[in-house]
């Protein structure tokens, strides 16, 4: 019996990308890109979007543009505050 391959972490994709494509205070992600990134769909990233969470940095045509290190951070932040919001009493 054999495994299946294990998938790559978010990290371990994060960390590929930036070296293909450069540093990731430097490159910039659309929001699909920016959802793969992050583990989540590209829906929760026009909602981080609108809710403030996460600042476009520049716009191209109609799409949005994101650092990927704000992506990165956006999604930490936003795991740190569910885990938060669940331990909390109450």
């Amino acid at each position: 019996m054999t495994l299946p391959p294990s998938l790559p972490t978010r990290r371990a994709i994060a960390t590929a990308a930036a070296r293909r494509h450069g540093a990731p205070d430097r490159r910039l992600l659309t929001t699909a890109e920016a959802a793969v990134i992050a583990g989540v769909t590209p829906g929760t990233i026009r909602q981080w979007r609108h809710r403030g969470y996460l600042v476009p940095t520049a716009r191209h045509g109609r799409r949005y543009l994101y650092r990927e290190d704000h992506v990165l951070q956006a999604e930490r932040d936003r795991r740190t505050a569910r885990t938060a919001k669940v331990r909390s009493p109450g």
